[in-house]
């Protein structure tokens, strides 16, 4: 038979991964969390998988070990259910990636790799010293985002603006390798997410974990959210300003109380009316975001570091299995 003439054999229908950094914010649940749990809620066959090997690129492995488990047991207790979404560990198919990406390492040149905006940026926003000491695997992310991708036969990948770029190098190796070698990888679809633009409570930029005075984590003590959310600036009577709206989209994502959405919407009427409800406002949204951030804490106590490491041996299983199957293609396709 032609290798050639065959068809491609899809994989999973939406691939997700993420990052084990930290602690979660709020913004992440809202920006990463949420469309994932929408996807499963529509009974997509989603794979989500924790970037451990990309994370090296600024991590050591011991911390990102330490991470893995943190991020995967928040994203249970969020709401990721291992039943309808696969999860495992980038790491637990790191021979197979590796392989993968050196395959797919000989389609692209390295002035490809130099314009990628990412790489380009660091350049020139980096000291000439700290750029000495990058390591190659930040050169090599692209390849290594397609080697992920495309070892699960992924159909389509949702991605924030800032990995648009990645993904279409990704689509570039796909079909590069398709022409030569016939028919072996889908060329994954873009799933763009919409960036949430949550602003830092403070009013400094956005909501970020590097700005831990403007962000409020799921971790963190009630206390110190309420204290956040009383400093946090707001806007004068009738005023709407870019502060203000990041407020309301965050206490509406995060309201899970009909009267309090209510509420919302009439202070909000009462606001643009010119009257001064700002402090009650902040009331309420305090209330909103701390309801939610108790019930993570309080389902989160409840998952130990072996149910998590149970999920992730299943997720590997699968994970291994559609890897196989993807080098035994992709090699049948060059040999």
């Amino acid at each position: 038979m032609d290798n050639k003439k065959e068809k491609i054999e899809l994989g999973v229908e939406i691939l997700t991964g993420i990052r084990p950094t930290g602690d979660l914010t709020v913004a992440n649940y809202l920006g990463a969390v949420l469309p994932i749990l929408k996807m499963q809620e529509e009974g997509k066959r989603s794979v989500l998988f924790v970037a451990d090997l990309h994370a090296l690129t600024t991590n050591e492995p011991a911390e990102t070990k330490k991470y893995c488990l943190n991020v995967i047991a928040d994203y249970v207790a969020l709401g990721i259910d291992p039943r309808k979404t696969i999860i495992y560990r980038q790491s637990d198919v790191a021979e197979e990636t590796t392989v993968l990406m050196t395959y797919l390492a000989r389609h692209i040149s390295v002035a490809e790799l130099l314009r990628t905006p990412t790489l380009k940026e660091k350049m020139q926003t980096e000291s000439e010293e700290k750029l000495k000491q990058a390591n190659a695997l930040l050169f090599m992310y692209p390849v290594l985002m397609a080697a992920d991708i495309l070892l699960q036969r992924s159909v389509a990948v949702p991605v924030g603006e800032d990995q648009v770029v990645h993904l279409e190098i990704t689509r570039k190796l796909a079909n590069r390798f398709n022409k030569k070698y016939g028919d072996t990888f889908p060329a994954p679809a873009l799933m763009q997410r919409k960036a949430l633009r949550l602003l830092s409570l403070r009013g400094e930029g956005k909501m970020s974990k590097s700005n831990p005075s403007g962000a409020i984590f799921l971790s963190e003590d009630i206390k110190s959210i309420e204290k956040k959310i009383k400093k946090a600036e707001t806007a004068i009577e009738g005023e709407m300003t870019p502060r203000m709206e990041s407020h309301l989209l965050l206490s509406k994502s995060l309201c899970q109380d009909k009267n309090d959405a209510k509420q919302i919407d009439a202070l909000l009427v009462q606001h643009k009316n010119g009257e001064a409800v700002m402090g009650e406002f902040k009331k309420l949204m305090a209330k909103i975001i701390i309801s939610f951030v108790e019930d993570f804490q309080s389902k989160r106590a409840k998952i130990t570091d072996e149910q998590v490491r149970a999920i992730l041996k299943d997720g590997a299983v699968t994970a291994r299995k559609n890897a196989a199957k993807t080098l035994e293609i992709m090699k049948n396709r060059l040999y």
